[in-house]
């Protein structure tokens, strides 16, 4: 058999590079745009004692001295400081700044609630 007559067939490869490029550029996009919409900004922080219940904006920067523990508000993050408890979960719990988080000192009763809407709400369907 003579095969002089037959045209070679090119392949071609599954993906380039500038496909990968391409199709990494279009996730992030997406992941971009799903966050930006879904995102609730918390405006408020709770801060509840047995002998204390406050809420302040979280644009506004302060300290908050409670008998036991140190609450510290800024650039809309909120984390505690000098804990005298034992186990100081409080203060381990570090820096929270969306809406639905908190950080409890259970020894000393302290609740410090981010308030506002989780940014996870619209998944769970509440």
């Amino acid at each position: 058999m003579n095969f002089d007559n037959v045209k070679k067939v090119k392949c071609s490869k599954a993906f380039t590079v500038l496909d990968i490029i391409i199709v990494a550029v279009i996730a992030v996009a997406i992941g971009v745009s799903a966050w930006l919409i879904y995102r609730k900004p918390a405006l408020t922080v709770t801060v509840t004692a047995p002998d204390y219940a406050r809420t302040f904006s979280l644009d506004e920067d302060r300290t908050v001295v409670l008998e036991h523990i140190t609450v510290h508000i800024e650039n809309g993050k909120v984390w505690v400081t000098d804990a005298d408890c034992a186990d100081k979960v409080c203060e381990r719990t570090g820096v929270i700044s969306r809406g639905g988080q908190s950080i409890v000192c259970l020894p000393h009763g302290v609740v410090i609630r981010i308030g506002g809407e989780s940014d996870l709400q619209w998944e769970l369907g509440r």
